[in-house]
């Protein structure tokens, strides 16, 4: 949640550094956020957060196009935006390199995609935004369970109609990981972050063993 953080610049330099230290290897992903508890704990006003937004957005492209900041070794990082609102859509094809849909599902990713695309002619951009979603998995005996008690609670503050729905979307067997990978590149998808639903590490292998990696 871009909005709770107060330097603007402080963030573009950070990011710059990270970059450089990386190879050039970062994506710096920012967003609004929605949730009220998060900002009431932060410090922050939930309201005129996307204004705000604009405008450390605005102040990160100046840093890192000014040819007195440094270090400069990769240049800056991939920037994406998230969102599925139009000033979402809008605000990414002027401020990043592109946009990621949230974990909700291949259909509305594929409508944010869409979205995205026509924002991104309509703001004169060239080239092709970079397309990223993201999709929640758990696998194994304990996938529902896991899948219950960690994303509904997550998702509570939506109310349990949504909770339930993104949690029910979440990939739990190897099947549905396939079909995943499948019907968002389908959809435009140009990268894909699978997110555990569970803190067990041996996620990781039983996600690259559906996927035949």
């Amino acid at each position: 949640m871009a909005p709770l953080r107060v330097n603007a610049v402080e963030l573009a330099k950070q990011a710059l550094s990270v970059n450089a230290l990386s190879g050039g290897r970062l994506t710096l992903g920012l967003g609004l956020g929605a949730r009220e508890d998060d900002y009431e704990i932060g410090g922050g006003e939930l309201k005129g957060r996307g204004k705000r937004l604009d405008a450390m957005l605005g102040q990160i492209r100046d840093i890192w196009t000014d040819a007195q900041v440094g270090p400069k070794l990769a240049g800056p990082p991939r920037l994406i935006l998230g969102g599925h609102a139009p000033a979402s859509y809008a605000r990414a094809a002027r401020f990043g390199d592109g946009w990621i849909a949230a974990g909700s599902g291949p259909d509305q990713a594929r409508v944010g995609i869409e979205s995205m695309g026509t924002a991104w002619e309509e703001a004169g951009r060239a080239g092709e935004p970079h397309l990223m979603a993201l999709a929640y998995f758990s696998l194994g005996e304990r996938a529902e369970e896991d899948v219950r008690a960690n994303l509904m609670h997550y998702y509570a503050w939506l109310g349990e109609e949504i909770a339930g729905m993104i949690a029910a979307g979440a990939a739990k067997d190897g099947d549905t990981v396939k079909r995943y990978l499948d019907v968002y590149a389908e959809a435009g998808c140009d990268e894909l972050i699978f997110c555990p639903s569970s803190a067990d590490p041996q996620q990781v292998d039983l996600l690259a063993d559906a996927a035949g990696l």
